[in-house]
């Protein structure tokens, strides 16, 4: 009777003990999936965020900002007003890639500047040429090869040289005109003593 009260104890004691281990294995199962109300627990949560991030992030912005114009290049671009006899340097003012200037050179018929904007080397806002008076010659005339020369070397997405020499030599006496050519703006300002051919990011 003992013994018998004894065994039954052990086999008792045998299944409860299966009965929790059951109990907690069910229980981590439970833990991964979904709860009794069939809401994503908190691991669904973080995996879903861990595949829509890189979605998120490849999407291209509808405007990107520090936009410039496609294909220009700041160092091609300041190679061109070293051609005529300027020097160009890096200036410390903010979003000026190079500052261009010809009062060095006294060679030159023209005082000649030119400035580089933008928020890289492949990243260029505007071009700008300025010429300045000096003596009595015919200004639009002597400002020519200069413009020209610009006019004709800038490279860009959908540059036209042919284009934008006509547009400059037609206008070099008006006041003020403007023109899209490619992926820029084109615009020249003349007046009694200086001129200036602004070509910049188009809308």
């Amino acid at each position: 009777m003992g013994a018998s009260l004894v065994l039954f104890c052990r086999v008792v004691k045998h299944a409860l003990g299966l009965a929790v281990m059951l109990g907690l294995v069910l229980l981590v199962i439970g833990c991964g999936g979904d709860d009794q109300n069939g809401m994503p627990t908190r691991a669904d949560h973080s995996r879903k965020v861990q595949r829509s991030g890189p979605e998120t992030a490849a999407r291209p912005a509808s405007n990107p900002p520090g936009r410039g114009i496609p294909g220009m290049n700041a160092d091609a671009v300041a190679s061109i007003f070293l051609k005529p006899g300027l020097e160009c340097w890096e200036p410390v003012e903010r979003s000026v890639l190079y500052a261009c200037s010809g009062e060095e050179n006294h060679d030159l018929p023209l005082l000649y500047e030119g400035k580089i904007t933008g928020r890289g080397i492949d990243l260029v806002s505007t071009v700008e040429a300025r010429i300045y008076r000096s003596g009595s010659k015919d200004f639009g005339l002597s400002s020519q090869p200069f413009l020209g020369l610009l006019s004709t070397q800038l490279e860009y997405r959908g540059a036209d040289k042919e284009r934008a020499y006509e547009f400059v030599n037609r206008n070099l006496n008006n006041t003020r005109a403007n023109t899209t050519i490619g992926a820029a703006e084109w615009t020249i300002t003349t007046s009694h003593d200086r001129k200036i051919l602004l070509v910049a990011t188009g809308e």
